[in-house]
């Protein structure tokens, strides 16, 4: 288990439905953060401020909206967190050397893993890129540093506090913790990429297993050190390097 509290044997339809309702809250919170910032984009815009190049595939919104509209997930994390951070104690291992190894050998195994996959889908003729890619290049160009903090640092702890400390952690210690892994591991790819687009839906799927693999890695590592700060630092490290190789 990820913490040391006594486990639980919460029902499994009790567990799906505090499940549901957490997502359905955070996924409340962050939507209705993106559409607040796109009403404030939208005035900006109308009274002359410029927020950089309106994109087509935003209805005409400018791309500066993707990196802002992450807080959202911030947002939604730190209240599912708040919620239920006396309900879900935590006794995490405690930091070691070999723990701070770990945690940069996950990172980097993991974004490896994601680039090694996506070479060979490509390989065979299918391609795993994301249908947002266009537009985050655009942001990154509108506003680089910004950008880089956005996509860096707040999404992995928005997105550790949900799937990771909270979703996750309320399987573990519902004596589940491989069904949460499992859960929790669609649910993250979902997020970065819940509809297929123009793609065909193998390339979707395929996406869509990239994605997952990244959060079964992060999720285990949840479950094996019992640390919030830990996951969110193989998080950091994994979109570092992804940003990394994308403006290279």
């Amino acid at each position: 288990m990820a913490d040391g509290s006594a486990p639980r044997t919460d029902g499994l339809l009790r567990l799906s439905a505090s499940t549901l309702g957490d997502v359905l809250l955070g996924a409340g919170v962050a939507i209705g953060f993106g559409v607040v910032a796109g009403l404030l984009s939208v005035g900006l815009m109308r009274a002359g401020v410029d927020l950089g190049a309106p994109i087509a595939g935003m209805g005409g919104l400018p791309a500066l909206l993707i990196p802002i509209s992450l807080i959202g997930t911030l947002l939604a994390g730190l209240l599912l967190w708040g919620l239920h951070r006396s309900r879900l104690p935590a006794s995490p291992r405690p930091w070691t050397p070999r723990m701070a190894v770990e945690v940069v050998a996950v990172a980097l195994l993991l974004q490896a893993a994601a680039i090694a996959f996506t070479a060979l889908t490509e390989h065979f003729g299918t391609t795993t890129t994301g249908t947002n890619l266009a537009i985050i290049e655009a942001a990154f160009a509108a506003a680089p540093l910004f950008t880089v903090l956005m996509t860096v640092l707040i999404a992995p702890i928005g997105e550790e506090l949900v799937f990771r400390r909270v979703l996750l952690h309320r399987f573990a210690q519902a004596r589940r913790p491989w069904l949460g892994l499992i859960v929790t591991s669609f649910g993250f790819a979902l997020i970065h990429e819940p509809l297929p687009g123009d793609r065909a839906l193998l390339a979707w799927a395929l996406t869509l297993a990239t994605y997952a693999s990244l959060g079964l890695g992060l999720g285990a590592l949840y479950l094996r050190s019992g640390r919030l700060d830990a996951v969110i630092l193989a998080h950091v490290l994994i979109n570092a390097v992804g940003v990394g190789l994308l403006l290279a």
